[in-house]
């Protein structure tokens, strides 16, 4: 059964009872690791807010599994069939808020989640789960066991990754669906006011610094944590702020801006102040959250993409652009962590970074319009980003075949 200690006498009530037209929505990790804003964005927001686009809502209800849904059901109060439920509700005293949660939880005909799927681990076999994730990147899995019945699909956005996580998520092949990413429609449809919005200063150009977390604070999440980062910055590659200033410098020559943005994960404590710093920028998730913004809403406007293991190197591959792959702590993070592939890096599409000079070379190069990495980018890119339009949600309704059941 799931993570609710009232859900197995509601499954008894509801088993006979026809499903209704309700979709389920759900993002982030587990609810007991809260992290504000995580609950409501990633693959499942943007397909959500696909859904609203083409009305999708005039058939289905439309429910989000949130910790405080009081602010979005706010928000979204002028759409038909929208509703946002507390996660707390399912272990409620109030029996009206613990009926209206299993209600929906127990008659939605499909789940679309992010991550966490503990809340439809006790589904009737008639309700759909869709398992969006939220990245396919080069690091593996911890806590592998076996997906096949957890949910019935799992979207992925290239070839490659539908060999590879049907064997790292235990999965059939006929589960795996090469949709794409919602989330990445929106690099086709960037926020243009984010730099008022943000308040980032204006440049010629954009470079994206996206490291992966390698040692976070967050309680539950201690086993992700890898040997810290060597030197001054807590930075991969950039030790020292002599290092820093230096790059900083070759920045403000040619009006370029460094956008730094870390994982939701990381310790921000272990990260140095580059508030100092003219050209370099350090965009925090608080700052996103307030502006209601996200990540992908303002990669399109990435010049070019500095990143490591994370997914997001992925997502960016729609654009053509430079990327890099810092890789200094590559012997170590395979020891304590791993990656899908033995040769991962064959299955890096861009330049690899190993050291400062390595790193101050690909930014000069991308300054002086080169792209640095583009034929291994090239080689490699289909099996991993198959699709580069905006019409990666539209692909997952249809493969569930939800949009002819609409038109």
């Amino acid at each position: 059964m799931g993570d609710f200690k009232y859900e197995e006498e509601y499954r008894e009530k509801y088993k006979n009872t026809p499903l209704e037209d309700i979709m389920i929505f759900r993002s982030g990790p587990m609810a007991s690791i809260n992290i504000e804003g995580m609950d409501f964005d990633d693959n499942a927001r943007a397909l959500f807010e696909y859904a609203l686009q083409i009305k999708i809502n005039e058939k289905y209800k439309l429910v989000w599994i949130v910790k405080n849904p009081a602010k979005l059901n706010e928000m979204f109060k002028e759409y038909k069939n929208v509703l946002f439920l507390s996660w707390d509700d399912a272990d409620s005293d109030d029996i009206s808020k613990r009926d209206t949660f299993f209600y929906h939880l127990c008659l939605a005909k499909y789940f679309f989640l992010t991550d966490s799927y503990g809340i439809a681990l006790g589904c009737r076999k008639d309700q759909i789960r869709v398992m969006l994730w939220h990245g396919c990147g080069f690091k593996t899995r911890l806590g592998f066991s076996p997906n096949e019945d957890h949910y019935e699909y799992m979207i992925v956005t290239g070839d490659e990754y539908a060999r590879t996580y049907a064997k790292v998520f235990g999965l059939r092949d006929d589960q795996m669906l090469v949709t794409g990413y919602p989330k990445v429609d929106y690099i086709f449809h960037p926020d243009e006011d984010w730099i008022k919005k943000l308040d980032v200063k204006r440049g010629a150009k954009y470079i994206f610094w996206m490291p992966t977390f390698r040692n976070t604070n967050k309680t539950g999440l201690e086993r992700h944590n890898h040997t810290k980062p060597k030197g001054e910055t807590g930075l991969p590659v950039v030790e020292t702020l002599n290092e820093m200033s230096k790059l900083n410098g070759l920045l403000a020559s040619r009006d370029t801006v460094m956008i730094v943005k870390l994982h939701p994960f990381q310790d921000r404590s272990l990260i140095c102040d580059v508030s100092e710093f003219s050209n370099i920028q350090l965009i925090e998730n608080e700052s996103l959250l307030k502006a209601d913004i996200q990540i992908n809403q303002i990669l399109g406007y990435a010049d070019a993409l500095i990143s490591d293991y994370s997914s997001v190197a992925v997502d960016y591959l729609v654009k053509d652009r430079p990327v890099a792959f810092t890789l200094d702590d590559i012997d170590s993070y395979e020891k304590e962590r791993g990656f899908f592939w033995t040769d991962l890096k064959s299955h890096l599409p861009g330049k690899e970074i190993y050291d400062y000079d390595e790193f101050y070379s690909f930014v000069e190069d991308v300054l002086n319009g080169l792209d640095p990495g583009v034929d291994k980018r090239h080689l490699i890119c289909e099996e991993m980003q198959k699709f580069s339009d905006d019409r990666n949600s539209e692909r997952v309704f249809k493969a569930l075949g939800i949009e002819r059941e609409i038109t």
